[in-house]
């Protein structure tokens, strides 16, 4: 971005503020808190401090644990979405008896969410005392409430270290060895669609698994094995190991990254490529009925919502309505053809159940109407076995390719501009640049399977690097109840 010559490099942050302060520079360049501490400095002298306000690159803060220790990396992981949780849900260090007692970690760790807010507080209060001073806060460090942007890329790093030539005993290297990934899909309208006449898949799920098909055998995206999955199945089979990754319409909660009911097992999860929400559509006046919540007026008293079993819509709207009201269906595709067929008067699902695109591939629906309340947050995630760290980063950073593409203005077309690496070993050197070879950026996965569905928009966008991105993730409910 700058020539060398206007470039003078400092070992150490310390070192670069004194070099300012000397003279031997004019401009610091560093991160948000590094020239925080730097304007603090210098007008404490007098000096006049002129602050860019545009982004380079990003600088992600995070906490790290080591990745052979997946309970330990998950309670950490779980005790910063505490804290963010807390802000979101108003509660504070002098309210923290608001937090349940929580044993999924274990008894002994049941008052751990507790515990940690009654220490330092919820996110808000910890920026404001130790941060807000010196860099007020503001952009990616606050909490997105839904409506912009949430799509954001990694940072690579140094890619130039060399990991081994085999990852023995890895996923990695049996799904190598056997020659093929196998992904476990629902089919569902721009997820994952199979036509019968050509035998062949499509859809943004299945456009995944082409990419971590094409980041694994050099850039060939069709040595996929899909299997069709219920919502009720889908974490036993891939915890029995007949799938290799689980891109399945599948939400990213603290109960199955910490101990799924149905596995009594942990898994890991990619960030979130598609975030949606629990919503009502139906028959009028059903659909109204049911996005109102009322099922006792007149007009409501024979409210019946179809609903997929052995997922998270069924356990919200189970909260919402009584179990009269409800009508469980097998799958996704069940329930939407229970609508069709006048088994139920109303739908609960993501935007992608109740579109109407996806209602009229199993019949004309009169009247149909399509709530506007969203009663929950469901960001679908990449699912893995928790106990393969060197498998759930691979597939992690596939679909971080994607988005830095998108990003950088890298396409299909151009996918040879994204970076080599060894980091996974020599063998899959050209795994970003095959990844986005297999079907393109984000954007281009995006347009192709869901705009027609759900055009983009909202935490779906790409987040340009000044809008909140803070997201507490689902399934820390904590008791409104004044304590």
């Amino acid at each position: 971005m700058i020539p060398s010559s206007n470039i003078f490099i400092q070992p150490t942050n310390e070192e670069a503020i004194s070099a300012l302060l000397a003279g031997d520079c004019n401009t610091i360049y560093a991160g948000t808190n590094e020239v925080a501490e730097a304007v603090k400095e210098m007008t404490s002298q007098g000096e006049s401090v002129v602050i860019g306000d545009v982004h380079f690159n990003h600088e992600p803060i995070a906490l790290f644990t080591r990745d052979d220790d997946a309970v330990f990396s998950d309670f950490v992981n779980w005790i910063l979405q505490a804290i963010l949780n807390a802000e979101e849900q108003g509660v504070t260090q002098s309210s923290y008896l608001k937090v349940v007692p929580d044993n999924l970690f274990g008894d002994s760790f049941a008052l751990a969410f507790q515990n940690a807010i009654k220490a330092v507080g919820n996110y808000a209060e910890l920026y404001e005392r130790n941060l807000d001073e010196l860099v007020p806060r503001s952009g990616l460090n606050e909490i997105n409430q839904g409506s912009t942007g949430r799509i954001i890329g990694g940072e690579f790093g140094n890619l130039d270290e060399e990991g081994p030539l085999f990852h023995t005993g890895t996923t990695l290297d049996k799904v190598k060895a056997k020659g093929f990934v196998s992904c476990g899909v629902n089919e569902r309208a721009g997820f994952a669609e199979f036509d019968r006449t050509t035998s062949t898949w499509s859809g943004i799920d299945v456009d995944l698994c082409r990419a971590l098909s094409a980041a694994i055998f050099d850039g060939v995206p069709n040595h996929v094995v899909y299997h069709s999955l219920t919502a009720s199945d889908r974490f036993r089979v891939l915890a029995s190991g007949v799938i290799d990754v689980l891109p399945r319409l599948t939400t990213h909660t603290y109960e199955r990254d910490v101990l799924e009911p149905t596995t009594m097992m942990g898994f890991s999860f990619s960030k979130p490529y598609f975030y949606d929400g629990l919503s009502f559509a139906g028959v009028a006046p059903y659909g109204d009925c049911a996005d109102r919540l009322d099922y006792t007026s007149e007009q409501c008293l024979g409210l019946k919502i179809c609903v997929n079993k052995g997922t998270t819509t069924i356990a919200r709207t189970r909260e919402l309505f009584p179990e009269a009201n409800i009508v469980p269906m097998d799958s996704g595709m069940s329930a939407i053809q229970g609508l069709v067929s006048g088994e139920c008067n109303a739908l609960a699902g993501g935007s992608h159940d109740l579109a109407r695109n996806s209602v009229l591939q199993s019949g004309n629906v009169l009247d149909y109407e399509i709530g506007s309340t969203r009663y929950s947050k469901e960001p679908l995630a990449i699912v893995t076995r928790m106990d393969d760290p060197v498998w759930s980063d691979f597939v992690y950073w596939v679909v971080e390719a994607l988005f830095i593409a998108e990003e950088r203005g890298i396409t299909k077309a151009t996918a040879e501009k994204m970076p080599t690496t060894n980091l996974f070993g020599p063998l899959f050197r050209d795994m970003l640049q095959n990844a986005v070879s297999a079907g393109g950026a984000y954007n281009e996965l995006y347009n192709r399977n869901l705009e027609v569905i759900v055009p983009r928009a909202g935490l779906n966008l790409l987040n340009t690097g000044s809008q909140p991105q803070l997201y507490p993730l689902p399934g820390l409910a904590f008791d409104q109840k004044d304590n």
